[in-house]
């Protein structure tokens, strides 16, 4: 009985066995077929979510909406533990805490329509996943990337914090100097969306900035976070709560982080030499 076809016999006298099996090889892998499948009887696991390929499917599930902000989370902390590594700072995460319904916002802030919101007091970052639902039967278009944007700028707000950007802050709010507290919040705003763009170009994402989508979904959660806050005496710094820049100053510095994505492009010298409206 012969063991090699007769048609492989010429091939393995000009390329030797070791040759036809890396061939072979190449054409398994070309068909889609994982040799390591094949010899170990094993399927390999499948790629860990994105925050692209991780975007809840069709109405979704509770636990798929609670689990896409943490996708986004993970890729925002690898972004941010570079920068670090950079800078030789330390880099303490910040926790990113989920929950159905406004109760679940920290800081004071429990109760209020905000969908996402940094707490420096703590370093944590709440997600109201009910809201995050709500905003997706409103804007189905835009909520996803949108969601993602928010928690992407919360971890922006950490950097803010762990920089010492709200140490500043408070130093002035101490002087009593009205327009420079209005105008750092707003330079500290402008900072955020820049922040927020270093996440978007590293995973892979188109501009948001130009995403009519998204924006309007963005702009229907900043209409409800106003709705839902009152005036309130400075005491502690709650990024939420500050004044914001103008929309073309938010665009422009979400622009400027995402076509040269690194740390020294938000660089709040940077904006406050250019100003911000």
């Amino acid at each position: 009985m012969k063991v090699i076809p007769a048609g492989l016999v010429p091939h393995l006298r000009r390329f030797g066995l070791s040759g036809v099996a890396a061939v072979a090889l190449i054409v398994l892998m070309i068909f889609g077929v994982n040799p390591i499948t094949l010899i170990s009887g094993k399927t390999a696991p499948p790629p860990p979510p994105t925050s692209i390929t991780g975007v809840p499917k069709g109405a979704g599930t509770a636990a798929e909406f609670a689990a896409y902000p943490k996708v986004v989370a993970g890729e925002a902390e690898v972004v941010w533990r570079g920068f670090f590594r950079l800078t030789s700072m330390k880099f303490e995460a910040p926790e990113l805490v989920t929950g159905q319904g406004q109760s679940v916002f920290g800081c004071g802030l429990a109760g209020k329509d905000l969908t996402v919101a940094y707490c420096p007091a703590d370093n944590h970052i709440y997600v109201d996943v009910a809201a995050y639902r709500a905003l997706r039967d409103r804007l189905p278009l835009g909520a996803d990337y949108a969601l993602a944007h928010l928690v992407a700028e919360a971890y922006g707000q950490y950097a803010q914090r762990a920089t010492g950007q709200f140490d500043n802050l408070q130093a002035i709010r101490a002087s009593g100097d009205e327009r420079a507290i209005v105008g750092l919040e707003k330079q500290l705003d402008a900072q955020a969306q820049c922040h927020a763009a270093l996440w978007t170009a590293a995973a892979g994402i188109a501009s948001l900035a130009e995403d009519a989508g998204v924006q309007a979904a963005l702009a229907n959660v900043e209409a409800r976070r106003a709705a839902a806050i009152r005036p309130e005496t400075r005491r502690d710094v709650f990024p939420v709560l500050l004044t914001r820049a103008s929309a073309e100053s938010r665009k422009l510095w979400y622009s400027r982080g995402f076509a040269i994505p690194a740390a020294g492009t938000c660089r709040i010298e940077k904006i406050a030499a250019e100003g911000v409206l």
